[in-house]
Formats: structure tokens, sequence, C-alpha cells
């Protein structure tokens, strides 16, 4: 796609090549004063002064062409030798008053001073400009004391400073404005710099605040992972544990019918349970932990389950920890550890007498709470009732789910079998003001 746009005209380019920073634009600028010089001469601006010059007899025509040549020649130099091309000129310009002075050469003078006061460092303009108020200021006062005049002083200072001062003025204007540009210049550079490392930090901070929400939503998956399986899982390994034996011997209504009741009574925990889940999930805004199901207070309630199973339970908590004040996210994490561990002995090791021990550690801040579930090895020839089913009870995902408890909480944890052919696990949590308050805000 083009876009029409106007013919520069000819002015225009002449304004760009006049004004331009190259090699071309003091080629042209010589040649431009060069033929203006030489027109003013041709019309006789000459003889500017009105004595009478020694050497005005033998001043020629061709001669002050020449003259103009060769203080146009000064000025190509004007930017690479600034100081050199204004001494070239001063001579010239010095001939040509000798001769009664000409307009031509004058602008070639103005021009080469212009640029050394605009090209030439500091040092080399503060020179510039006390030789030329001294020279201004000494030739008004000669010209003063020659023609004891007053009037003759005051035009001739006026003189003076007009040729000698006002290009210098006019160069040191235009460096300041130039100076002035580039410092907005770099202001409005250093200005986009700053809006963009603005929006680059803006995108950091978006994309931080999506990885966060995106770890958020991750921990909580796995908070519920590790809920769904301790909570339903439980319960549901129960259910088909007393399912599995009532179909594994022949029908005996009484059997069955307490079968039955302990199957009805997972079931309905688990419907408890699952309905708290949901409610804690669809609140509008985050409740406290204390609102989840399953605290280390409702650890009778628990081993009382199990033991309605079958399961011969033995509770050790000489140091009363079931019922002594704990972080919620500990206490709930004990509680989940305590029976997922019930669970998994009733699973691989059913008829095996389990034994549940709490003590808390004497530890400055309250210590850390240790739990202990370890049950002996299963009866000779007695077996997991799930084969009867031919289902099998276990997700796969207890001891990491455990783990993960302990860990978050800044525990440990470890599983493992036991010289008399049992089973232990062993979870340590911390427990102190520091870690509840820290933890009071975590979901188990």
């Amino acid at each position: 796609m083009t876009t029409d746009r106007p013919a520069p005209t000819l002015l225009g380019r002449l304004v760009r090549v006049w004004g331009g920073d190259d090699r071309r634009g003091d080629v042209t600028t010589a040649v431009t004063l060069f033929l203006l010089g030489w027109l003013f001469l041709e019309v006789g601006l000459v003889d500017l002064y009105t004595w009478d010059p020694p050497l005005t007899a033998r001043a020629e025509p061709w001669w002050r062409v020449a003259l103009l040549a060769v203080g146009c020649a000064f000025t190509l130099a004007k930017r690479s030798r600034p100081m050199l091309a204004l001494a070239g000129g001063a001579v010239v310009t010095a001939v040509d008053v000798l001769w009664g002075g000409s307009l031509a050469i004058m602008l070639v003078f103005w021009d080469l001073l212009y640029a050394a006061a605009l090209w030439t460092g500091p040092t080399a303009r503060r020179w510039l400009w006390s030789t030329a108020l001294v020279l201004a200021v000494g030739g008004a006062i000669a010209v003063g004391e020659v023609t004891r005049d007053a009037r003759m002083f005051v035009y001739a200072g006026l003189q003076f400073g007009a040729i000698l001062l006002v290009p210098m003025w006019w160069a040191d204007n235009v460096r300041q404005k130039s100076e002035l540009a580039a410092v907005e210049r770099a202001r409005a550079d250093e200005a986009a710099r700053a809006a963009e490392l603005e929006r680059k930090r803006a995108s950091d901070l978006e994309r931080i605040a999506e990885l966060d929400r995106h770890e958020a939503v991750r921990a909580e998956r796995a908070a519920m992972a590790r809920d769904l399986h301790d909570v339903i899982a439980s319960h549901l390994s129960t259910i088909a544990i007393h399912s599995g034996a009532a179909l594994a011997v022949p029908p005996d209504v009484a059997r069955d019918r307490g079968a039955l009741e302990q199957v009805r009574a997972s079931a309905v925990a688990s419907l408890t349970e699952m309905r708290s889940m949901i409610e804690l999930l669809r609140a509008d805004s985050a409740r406290d932990p204390l609102a989840a199901p399953g605290r280390l207070d409702r650890l009778d309630d628990l081993l009382d389950l199990a033991r309605a199973g079958g399961t011969v339970v033995t509770a050790d908590d000489p140091d009363g920890v079931a019922r002594a004040e704990l972080p919620a996210a500990v206490g709930h994490a004990l509680y989940r550890i305590a029976q997922e561990s019930l669970t998994n002995a009733r699973k691989h090791a059913p008829g095996a007498p389990v034994t549940v021990r709490l003590t808390r550690e004497p530890r400055p801040r309250g210590g850390a709470v240790a739990l202990e579930v370890r049950n002996a090895a299963p009866p000779t020839g007695q077996g997991s009732p799930a084969g009867a089913a031919g289902l099998p009870l276990s997700a796969g995902t207890g001891m990491l789910t455990m783990r993960e408890r302990a860990e978050a909480l800044g525990g440990t944890f470890e599983a493992a079998a036991t010289d008399d052919g049992g089973w232990a696990v062993r979870a340590r949590v911390p427990a102190g003001a520091e870690n509840g308050r820290e933890s009071g805000g975590t979901r188990g």
C-alpha cells in the first residue's frame, strides 16, 4: 500500500540543503555565498568606509572576486577546523578592509564567526568572546579618540558590536536551543524506556499472579485429593470389607444384618463427610479450618467405628493430646493419618490388634505431637475379605497423602514393617504456638 505525498517544493529543497549538517550542505553554503557576494560586487556594494585606504587604487574588480573565492573556500573547513577557518577569514577580511571593505566579504566573515562560535568547545568560545569584546570596545575607543566625537564613538561601537558580537550571540542561542532539544529528546527517550520497563513489570507481575493462581489451584486440588481419599476411601473400604466378608461365607441372618448395619453406618458417615466438604467448597468466602470435619478430639469416634468393624483397637494417650488445644491444621492432619492407618490395618491385616499411641514432646512452645499406629501380624490363615468380591480396596495413594499431610506442617512421616511381622506408621507434627498461627489458615 502506497501513500501519496506532495512533492517537495524548490524552496523546501533549498532550505533542507542549506540547513544540512553534512559536507554537501557546506559546499552548497560556500557556492551560495560566492554567487551572492559576486552579485553584491557587481552592483557596487563596496568601499563601505569613508577614509581613503592605502590600497584602494590597487583593488581591481577581479581581485575582489578572487578574494571572495578565497574567503568562500575557507567556509568549506568551518565545520572540521572552525578556528583555522576563522583565522583565514580574518586575514581575508583585513585585506578587504584595506581595499575599502565590501558587503560580500562581510557576509563570509559573519558565516565563519558564527560557525566558530557554534562548533568549538567552551574554552575556544570564551577566547572568542573575550577577543571580540576587546576588539569592539577598543575599536570604538580608537574611533572616538581619532574623531573626538561622541557620536562617532557610539556609532563605531554599534558597528563593531554588530560585526563581531551578533554572529556569536546568534550561534550561542542556536546551540542552547539545540542542547535543550537534545535534553528533551533524551528525557523523552528515558520516559519511553521507563514506560516500557513499567509495562514489562506489569506484565511480569501479571504472569507471577497467574502462576500463583495456578499454584494455588494445584495446592487446593492436592488438598481435595487427600481429603477425598482419607474421608471417602476409608468408609468405602469399610463397606467393601463388611460386604466382602458377608459374601465369603454361607448366609446367616444375624451376621448379615450386623454387616448391613456396618455398611449403612459407613455410608451415612461418608455422606456426612462429603456434605461438609461440599459446603466448605461452595462457600462464598474462605472459612476457618475449624469448620472442616475430622478433628483429633473425635479420635474416640474413629476408634469406636474401627472396633465396631471387628478390629481390636487399644488407645494410649498418656499426655491427653486428643483433648488438648492444638492448632486446627495439626489436629486435622493427625486425625486423617490415624483414619488412613486404621483403614489400612483393616484391609491388609484383618483380625490383627491395633495400638494407637499419642504423645507430646516436652519442648519449648508446646513441642511436637507424635502419632504411632501399630498393628500386629494378621492371624495365620486370615486373609483380606475383599477377595470374595474380587475388588481392590486401595487406590495406592494412602501413604503419599499421609506423608504430604505431615510434611506440609513441617513434620515427618515414616511407615515400615515391624520385627514381629506387623506394620507401624509414625508421624510427628510440630504443634507450637508459632506453628499454630502459621497453620491456622491452611487447609489440611
